[in-house]
């Protein structure tokens, strides 16, 4: 269970994640790091908190869609 987070600046939280998942889709790991930190930065989470919700994001993307496809790729 995540815990509730505060917001120091909502807007720059939303900004580091478009541009924390654009840089996944290129696989820059540096910039998506220095996103991951701007938006611990923006929140109170710290940086482990936000790469474990990338995790669980991941984790249940993939249980969605083996659950559609049916496992097949």
């Amino acid at each position: 269970m995540m815990k509730k987070v505060r917001f120091y600046d909502e807007e720059k939280y939303k900004w580091a994640l478009d541009s924390a998942l654009d840089a996944l889709s290129r696989e820059d790991k540096k910039t998506f790091m220095t996103r991951v930190f701007d938006m611990s930065v923006a929140s109170n989470l710290d940086q482990m908190d936000i790469l474990y919700m990338f995790a669980q994001t991941s984790y249940s993307t993939s249980l969605q869609s083996s659950f559609i496809f049916g496992g097949h790729k």
